[in-house]
């Protein structure tokens, strides 16, 4: 079988970027038997897989979203005679006549429109329901974003399934102490802190981060590092000085990938109060290296975490803070999560998600 992949989203960062990466990563690893086409927006990326006598990887140089997605894409497919098109999020060719699917990250501009512009809004209403149509069968990141799309747009039961994501291979519990020392001083990290790994994003609800940990800050000597692209724009958004906490809160800006496990390491707590996740990977990196996990009680987190961490209500500072200082007080309490964090990221795994993912391509093929 010739699968054509849409890598469009290659370079985005957050979740999208990360399972994008990552099921290419071991799809490829996984399958030497169909034969792949690798279409990518970006030049920089075409050699990656270049080494594989199963891979073809094509350059689509068009900026334009639609162009891309409705011309140049299609006329691979027919070109490459591909029989199975899949796209690492969500939207299709039209009249492209193989095989179609797509990976669904979320249903949060229906649940949550108050979080989005209303363009994004009026955009996603209108192309959402078109695209769960031509496709010929959707994936889901969690069983979350299943139900809310059988739920709000009526999808099938036979036409979509959760397969989850995970976290890279490197997040692991790191002890070496050379180690943690290179990586506290690479990011200007304080002793003893409480972090978020996190977006400039109202989803991320930051407000509320922000109002807990003033109160953990009545009872503890602890800081707050905010690890994220763009995320120092909180510090103008919120007056940190009306409430003193300019020297108390880190904004060390985009970490490496290969470092966020030292930093998880080196965190006393992972608080994460989202709105409403889809999925969020942070939550499966942090326990996977074993940090304690506060966050909200709403989306996917309940799904994922399974008793695994302290949850809340998002908009509650208060049970935030609770919580947090729970585990900054509490060896037990923080030993206690610790633990049964790294047991519940044991059910996470990219290789799962890539052998899931092979077994319905199988399934869903042309014959």
């Amino acid at each position: 079988m010739r699968i054509g992949i849409m890598l469009r989203a290659y370079d985005r960062p957050g979740g999208i970027g990360i399972y994008c990466r990552n099921i290419i990563k071991h799809l490829l690893a996984h399958d030497q038997t169909n034969y792949y086409v690798l279409m990518y927006s970006n030049e920089e990326h075409v050699g990656t897989y270049n080494h594989l006598p199963n891979v073809e990887e094509v350059y689509l140089p068009s900026k334009n979203l639609f162009i891309w997605d409705q011309w140049q894409v299609p006329q691979v497919v027919k070109r490459k005679k591909i029989d199975l098109l899949f796209n690492t999020k969500f939207s299709l060719p039209f009249l492209s006549k193989a095989t179609k699917m797509m990976v669904m990250h979320g249903a949060s501009w229906y649940v949550k429109p108050e979080l989005y512009p209303k363009l994004d809004i009026l955009y996603v209403r209108m192309a959402m329901p078109i695209y769960c149509r031509i496709a010929d069968f959707l994936i889901s990141n969690s069983d979350l974003t299943t139900q809310d799309f059988k739920n709000i747009l009526g999808v099938p039961d036979d036409k979509i399934e959760t397969v989850r994501l995970s976290f890279a291979d490197y997040f692991v519990a790191v002890d070496d102490p050379e180690k943690l020392r290179v990586v506290r001083k690479k990011y200007a990290l304080p002793e003893r802190f409480i972090v978020t790994v996190t977006s400039y994003d109202p989803r991320k609800n930051f407000k509320t981060l922000l109002t807990a940990f003033a109160k953990c800050r009545e009872e503890e000597d602890v800081k707050l590092v905010v690890v994220g692209k763009d995320c120092h724009k909180y510090a103008d958004d919120y007056d940190l000085d009306k409430d003193k906490l300019t020297p108390h809160v880190f904004f060390p800006g985009w970490a490496d990938q290969e470092d966020l496990p030292a930093i998880y390491s080196l965190a006393s707590v992972f608080a994460f109060p989202s709105v409403y996740e889809e999925f969020g990977i942070p939550v499966v990196e942090a326990m996977a290296c074993g940090c304690p996990v506060a966050s909200s009680n709403t989306g996917a987190i309940p799904e994922l975490t399974k008793g695994a961490a302290l949850l809340a209500d998002p908009f509650d500072a208060e049970a935030l803070a609770k919580n947090c200082l729970r585990l900054l007080q509490s060896p037990e309490s923080a030993k206690e999560y610790r633990e049964k964090g790294l047991e519940r990221a044991t059910h996470f795994s990219w290789d799962k998600a890539a052998q899931q993912t092979l077994d319905i391509f199988s399934r869903h093929a042309q014959s």
